[in-house]
């Protein structure tokens, strides 16, 4: 942006140093150094010729900035590896959409423990990525989760993102019906608590088997529920499209729950982008081959995209080496 700040301080009047470059817990996000390409998140920096607030300040002038736009408009990939896990995200446009309106979030936090987490942006005609980011900001800003409380509070966090983005669109008409999916999962201690809303997915491959964790909140999961569908027509019916819950709207109610980790776990958290186009045997076969998890997940990729693309595709995925001792 030639704003003529950086990692360390110059001569100039605007010369001083760009928190940006030194804000390490972002580092690799979008492939970029320290939090260089995620700047929209981090407070303080230099903007339309003056110093920039919170995230919650600024956001919505990032939003109209070229940068901002170039990182997120398309496609992207972050690599990290923590400890005894490598992790691995990535984010496509898909073929139809012009906009790229899924979130993706993976980071250590200050206790040790991982974060990791995906949302999809809702809402039509509106901005729909808008809520998607507001989602991926509020994760940015969690330091830890209480010991023997992380599902309560998991599930609070998501409660109160509902509100602030409800709150958010009530103020501002232009964004009004705005919302996002989201599965967020933290792996601490050998343990993975986690929290759902919407039909963005969790699934763990263990023994090349894959099981779908969380349970897609749709007008199709409740008619099945009440009867009115089997498993099987559900999965062709139009109600599948059809969210029950989302985050937005100041009123969803989040599924949360722990499972313990195994060595050689594969975590998947992905957007329906890839599960609405992929059938789950062709998931399960592309997740069973010995490739890393890059290849892994750019060939879930390449398949939502052979099938159609029809909408973004988002996944992230973790590896467990070793579990701890």
């Amino acid at each position: 942006m030639k704003c003529g700040r950086g990692p360390d301080e110059t001569k100039g009047e605007n010369c001083r140093i760009c928190p940006a470059t030194r804000h390490s817990s972002l580092d690799g996000f979008n492939e970029g150094m320290n939090s260089g390409r995620a700047c929209w998140l981090v407070a303080g920096t230099f903007c339309n010729s003056q110093v920039s607030g919170t995230y919650a300040e600024k956001i919505k002038s990032c939003r109209t900035c070229e940068f901002y736009k170039e990182v997120n408009k398309g496609s992207g990939q972050t690599w990290l590896s923590i400890e005894n896990v490598d992790i691995f995200g990535f984010t496509h446009l898909g073929l139809i959409r012009k906009t790229n309106e899924d979130r993706y979030m993976m980071r250590q936090m200050e206790d040790k423990s991982l974060l990791l987490a995906v949302a999809d942006g809702l809402g039509g005609n509106v901005s729909s990525d808008y809520a998607a980011e507001i989602a991926k900001g509020k994760l940015v800003g969690i330091r830890s989760f209480t010991a023997g409380r992380e599902k309560q509070e998991m599930d609070q966090m998501a409660r109160d993102l509902d509100i602030i983005i409800s709150n958010k669109a009530q103020k501002h008409p232009e964004l009004e019906a705005m919302a996002t999916t989201l599965v967020c999962a933290v792996l601490k201690n050998n343990y993975v608590h986690w929290v759902n809303v919407g039909d963005s997915r969790l699934y763990i491959l263990r023994d090349k088997k894959l099981v779908q964790v969380t349970q897609d909140q749709t007008l199709a999961k409740f008619l099945v529920e009440e009867g009115e569908l089997t498993p099987e027509q559900a999965k062709e019916h139009y109600s599948r499209d059809v969210l029950d819950q989302c985050v937005g709207y100041g009123v969803c109610e989040p599924e949360t729950a722990t499972f313990k980790i195994q060595k050689n776990d594969l975590l998947i958290l992905s957007t329906d982008g890839l599960h609405k186009m992929v059938s789950e045997k062709t998931i399960l076969s592309i997740l069973n081959a010995p490739t890393p998890i890059e290849d892994k997940t750019k060939a879930l990729i390449r398949a939502a995209l052979d099938s159609g693309g029809k909408d973004n595709i988002t996944i992230v995925m973790a590896k467990i080496n070793q579990t701890l001792k």
